[in-house]
C-alpha cells in the first residue's frame, strides 16, 4: 500500500509540528521537511479545515498544532488525508474491465490487508510517532 504525497506531507507536518508546539512559519517547514511552498499551503488549509492545527497570517504568522491532535490515531489522519483506498481498478465505482471479476478471490485479499493496514494505524496516535 502506497499513500499518496499529500497524505505523506499532512503526517510529516503534523509530526513536525508536534514536535516543535510552538508557531512554525512555512519557509521552516519547506526547508526542513523538503516540501514545496505551494504543497504546504495545500495541506495546512486541509490540516486547518480538520481542525487539527491552528494558522495566523501575515509577518509573524505561522502554523501551530492544537494541543488534542496528538492524541489522534494515524488511522484518522490517514483516513481524512487520503482521496481512495483504490488498491485496483475495481476498487472504484467507475467500470471495471477485469475478466476475473465475477470469480475475484484478489479483491477479498486485499480488502484484508487494507483492514489489517489501517487496524495497524488505529494502535498508534501521532504522539506515539513523534521523536521527542
Amino acid at each position: 500500500m502506497r499513500l499518496t504525497d499529500h497524505t505523506d506531507y499532512s503526517l510529516r507536518v503534523l509530526m513536525y509540528l508536534n514536535q516543535k508546539k510552538s508557531l512554525i512559519t512555512l519557509n521552516e517547514l519547506a526547508e526542513k521537511l523538503g516540501i514545496s511552498k505551494n504543497n504546504l499551503i495545500k495541506v495546512s488549509n486541509q490540516l486547518a479545515k480538520a481542525g487539527w492545527i491552528d494558522t495566523s497570517r501575515g509577518r509573524t504568522g505561522g502554523l501551530v498544532i492544537k494541543a488534542e491532535t496528538g492524541s489522534m490515531s494515524l488511522k484518522e489522519i490517514v483516513l481524512k488525508t487520503e482521496e481512495t483506498f483504490n488498491m485496483a481498478e475495481c476498487f472504484s465505482n467507475k467500470k471495471c474491465h477485469c475478466t476475473f471479476l465475477r470469480n475475484c478471490l484478489l479483491k477479498k485479499s486485499l480488502n484484508e490487508a487494507l483492514s489489517a493496514f489501517l487496524e495497524a494505524l488505529s494502535e498508534k496516535t501521532l504522539n506515539d510517532v513523534t521523536v521527542r
